[in-house]
This record gives C-alpha cells, structure tokens and sequence, in this order.
C-alpha cells in the first residue's frame, strides 16, 4: 500500500515546564512563613470561596518586597522562552503583567480543587518546597478541556486519559494558558509543600507602570 498519510493533532494546549537552581528557595519560604504567621495572628487567614482544600493560601504578594527575584525569573522565562514569537507572538512583558501572586501551604491531606484562572493570559505554579518522596507531595493535574474526547479514548492513543499529572519539584516552574482547568492532588506526606501561583495579564496594569 502506497498511499501515503499526513497526520495533524489538531488543537495542543501548551504547557510549560522549566526547572532553575538560580531561585534562592529558602528565603522564599522563610517569607511565605512569616506572611502565614502575620495573616494567622492577625484573623485574616481563612480564604473562603477558592480552591483550597485545606492548607493556608497567603493574600496577594505580587507587589510584596522579598519576592523580587522569583518575579524577576518569571519575567525573564516568559521572555526569553515563550514570547516573541517562540510560542506566541506578543512580547516583551514586564513586572506590571503579573497580577497576581499567592502562596499555598499543603500538608497531609491538603489539595485543591478543579478550577481555572479568569481573565488570566498565562497562569502558573513555582515550587519552593517540596516533600522528600515528589510522588506523594500532590502533583498537578490538568483536565482534558475537549469533552467530546471523554466519550471514547480507544482511537486515540497518544492521551489514554482525561487527566494529565505532574509531580512537583523544588525548582520547577509550570506555566499554562489561564482557561486550562486543573487541581492538585492531596499531599500524602507529613511535610509541607510550598507552591507559589501567579497570573499574568496579555497588558500591564496601568497602575503598576
């Protein structure tokens, strides 16, 4: 048989991951530490009405000093690896896109619900602080957002499932389109995971230009 076949997987949802040893990961923590403590003594530490199952989620930090050097990485990964043309065609972007920045604290049995981002470009989760055993800390997991494909995964063999998950690592940053739905599994050790989330913006906050 000598026809020949041209196959096209239409419609990849891109999900970024990067892994850097240049973020100083303990200064991190020992701030998202202190904001629990200060929150928690101060009665604002229950978020009602988000994703968390359990865990401390911190209030915005985007603009909170300390956390110069993780939204610089962020600025310049976005730059330097996604934007311009590599996967989309806008670019540069600056501090003023990212518009939002939080810090979850999961321990045993702590997790997050399916959700998405509104209004997010690009969403993202960095890992301070992981668990000895990654497999176990609460990995990330995306749903398939093509319904349609739910009804019968025979035929398509590259995605047996509708869930895709990824364990965290300290280090590692994953960067999604704010519209893709995902959770995070829960926490099966004893020891904290440290996630920093953030939104960014497709335009700068004119406030924070």
């Amino acid at each position: 048989m000598n026809d020949k076949m041209h196959l096209m997987e239409l419609f990849p949802i891109p999900v970024f991951i990067f892994k850097t040893t240049q973020v100083d990961n303990d200064h991190l923590c020992k701030m998202v530490y202190r904001i629990r403590d200060e929150e928690i003594s101060s009665g604002r530490g229950d978020k009602v009405g988000l994703s968390n199952l359990g865990g401390f989620r911190t209030y915005d930090i985007a603009r909170t000093p300390g956390f110069e050097q993780l939204r610089a990485h962020i600025v310049s990964t976005v730059n330097a690896q996604i934007l311009d043309g590599k996967w989309y065609p806008g670019g540069p972007i600056d501090e003023s896109y990212i518009v939002g920045m939080w810090s979850v604290i999961n321990n045993r049995g702590h997790a997050n619900s399916v959700h998405n981002h509104p209004n997010a470009w690009f969403s993202g989760v960095y890992y301070a602080k992981v668990p000895d055993d990654n497999q176990k800390a609460g990995s990330i997991c995306f749903r398939d957002p093509i319904l349609a494909r739910t009804y019968s995964r025979s035929f398509y063999r590259s995605s047996q499932s509708e869930i895709c998950c990824l364990p965290p690592e300290e280090g590692l940053m994953v960067i999604f389109p704010g519209w893709f739905e995902h959770s995070v599994r829960p926490n099966q050790t004893d020891d904290d995971r440290v996630a920093i989330s953030f939104n960014i913006k497709p335009h700068p906050d004119p406030a924070l230009q």
